[in-house]
């Protein structure tokens, strides 16, 4: 079955992007497609990466017709380089959603935007290199590969895990009390008026 779905998943992408930019709270469902290969993960590694990803369904049947088919250049997937995008991209997606916070079409826009650079910059690479440059340091792949029960990780390997998971837990802890208190700040400027 996934054979027959894999070369049309594309026009979900397109499709969420499309409604994603007149409807920006649609962009909440982009949660799908970021927690689905952490999930399936521990289980079939990055199966999700390769079977079922709309991107990747995009960059093999359509981005693949304009693609030159170089070689992807080895530091786009050095452990360092892809912990170092996990960090970038967690941290924009958090520092938006904080501002955004409250709001949905807000948070969906994060998303959207999220997407839609990512895919351009994907896009980009791939017409200059190959067409799943991209991949081979997404964030949400990397995340999946780090879990994965399959791969053994050096020492040095899991240290950059454990450096990005508190990392990030230390951000979302932040964020949280950040949007207490812009809610406190908002309900007391309610009150006060």
């Amino acid at each position: 079955m996934r054979k027959r779905i894999r070369p049309y998943l594309f026009w979900i992408l397109l499709a969420f992007l499309a409604t994603g930019l007149v409807y920006p709270a649609v962009g909440i469902i982009a949660l799908t497609c970021m927690i689905a290969p952490v999930a399936v993960a521990p289980f079939r590694g990055r199966y999700w990466c390769g079977n079922y990803c709309p991107r990747g369904s995009f960059y093999d049947h359509v981005l693949v017709k304009l693609s030159p088919q170089r070689k992807i250049p080895a530091f786009f997937s050095h452990t360092v380089f892809r912990a170092v995008m996990v960090l970038f991209i967690m941290s924009v997606f958090t520092v938006q959603m904080i501002y955004a916070w409250g709001d949905w079409a807000a948070m969906g826009k994060v998303f959207v935007q999220i997407i839609l650079i990512t895919t351009i910059v994907g896009i980009v690479l791939g017409l200059i290199y190959h067409q799943r440059t991209w991949c081979s340091f997404c964030p949400m792949g990397t995340l999946a590969s780090s879990i994965s029960r399959r791969k053994k990780h050096s020492r040095w390997q899991w240290e950059i895990l454990v450096l990005i998971a508190s990392f990030v837990r230390k951000r979302v802890q932040c964020s949280w009390s950040l949007m207490r208190l812009k809610v406190l700040t908002r309900a007391s400027a309610i009150v006060i008026v």
